[in-house]
């Protein structure tokens, strides 16, 4: 009951403070809104998240602000947004063709110590410790890093029966992932639900307490669909979150309900696809990071392909891959680039081969001005390779990533 006042009475004084100072606004990092309202209540210092606050409504409908649906969306800026033909803009700032933005996407992530003996590092001495200077600024140095969140943050709860591996990780450890500069957490995988229910509300509650945005998880259907929504430089990017794990008709993983927790499940995309069409209305550039495929596989399936083809129609600009724990195949479907699978990032106790996907966009034209995979060793914690080692793996990649040509540096294009 006291949280709930204080977040009422919260979502009161930010909603006044906010219609005082439109149109110039007050400087936020996060917006998020419920049906051209608040559904989440942001915090100058940061932009913390604050669920549940439906209250002022009517409110923030009167306001200049009336963005549709509870989608995540951030601001580099930190400016606060307007519409303008449907889309989200930063007010007084207009893309250039000599403005650019960088997303890095990771691979899998886990802090347990049975599955990542490499963690104990962070418990003993901090989560930097388990990079090497250079893979840190790579992660810090985006303009949005998106991580890919294979667990859940709770103590509670149990095991589900049966299930060969279940994982789970302290709430406080969701901290680590903001000091690794995480702007988005994507929770559509197989072993968020690992702790039933209770777990993953605690997994909610510790994101929202470290300020960090999800998705492909959440309280409910319309929660776990939400699309994140980045904006910088005038430039608005969409990353949509969601899983085909597992491939059967009653998962373990259960799938969000209009009024229970769970993931966007896509083993039929025909919703993901319609949340594709929505996003690309709505933003310049469209990503879609989907967990997918078989496990150590070392390029992707059919199945995969014909979906990556099916959300290509639909509208992505770039689609990136998660699940198979080790890399796959790099193709452009239509003149879209397609990343099947990332691999693990920080995630198992063997030695794998590893990196992460940066993205440089123009903002001028909301065109790709540059990918480039980088590439890593998990092993240890995680170390950005060079010399003989990077060109194994780049070498690696060439040879099972026909009709695309990637350089000495990991920057690849359509062959």
């Amino acid at each position: 009951m006291i949280r709930r006042f204080v977040q009422a009475l919260t979502v009161l004084t930010f909603t006044v403070c906010l219609l005082a100072a439109l149109p110039f606004g007050t400087p936020l990092r996060a917006l998020a809104a419920d049906g051209g309202a608040f559904s989440e209540v942001l915090r100058e210092a940061g932009g913390v998240i604050l669920r549940e606050a439906e209250s002022t409504a009517e409110k923030v409908r009167e306001s200049a602000m009336d963005p549709e649906g509870r989608d995540v969306i951030i601001t580099a800026s930190g400016k606060v947004l307007r519409r303008t033909d449907g889309k989200w803009v930063v007010p007084e700032e207009k893309p250039s063709s000599e403005d650019e933005i960088t997303l890095v996407f990771t691979g899998d992530i886990i802090f347990e110590r049975g599955q990542n003996p490499w963690s104990s590092i962070a418990y003993n001495d901090g989560i930097e410790a388990c990079f090497d200077d250079e893979t840190w600024s790579t992660m810090r140095d985006a303009d949005f890093l998106i991580v890919n969140n294979e667990f859940p943050y709770t103590e509670r709860g149990s095991a589900i029966p049966g299930k060969k591996f279940t994982f789970r990780c302290p709430p406080w450890t969701a901290g680590w992932i903001k000091e690794m500069g995480a702007d988005i957490a994507a929770l559509a995988n197989n072993h968020i639900n690992d702790y039933g229910p209770d777990g993953m509300e605690d997994t909610f509650d510790a994101l929202d307490e470290e300020e960090i945005p999800y998705i492909g998880a959440g309280r409910d259907l319309e929660d776990a669909e939400q699309t994140a929504y980045c904006i910088a430089n005038g430039m608005t990017t969409a990353i949509l979150n969601a899983t085909e794990i597992e491939r059967y008709e009653n998962p373990e993983t259960r799938g969000a309900t209009e009024d229970s927790p769970g993931v966007f499940r896509c083993l039929y995309m025909d919703r993901l696809c319609e949340k594709v069409r929505e996003a690309k209305e709505k933003a310049d550039f469209c990503i879609v990071f989907i967990h997918w495929g078989t496990e150590l596989m070392p390029a992707a399936e059919y199945g995969q392909v014909e979906k990556a083809q099916a959300l290509v129609d639909a509208g992505a600009d770039l689609i990136v891959g998660a699940h198979p724990h080790v890399l796959q195949n790099i193709e452009y479907i239509d003149g879209v680039p397609v990343f099947y699978s990332l691999g693990n990032y920080f995630f198992s106790a063997g030695a794998r081969d590893s990196g992460v996907l940066r993205i440089t966009l123009n903002c001028g034209d909301a065109s790709i001005k540059k990918l480039q995979f980088i590439p890593m060793e998990q092993y240890r914690g995680v170390s950005t390779l060079d010399g003989s080692e990077k060109e194994r793996v780049l070498d690696q990649m060439r040879s099972v990533s026909p009709g695309v040509a990637i350089d000495e540096d990991g920057f690849f294009t359509e062959d």
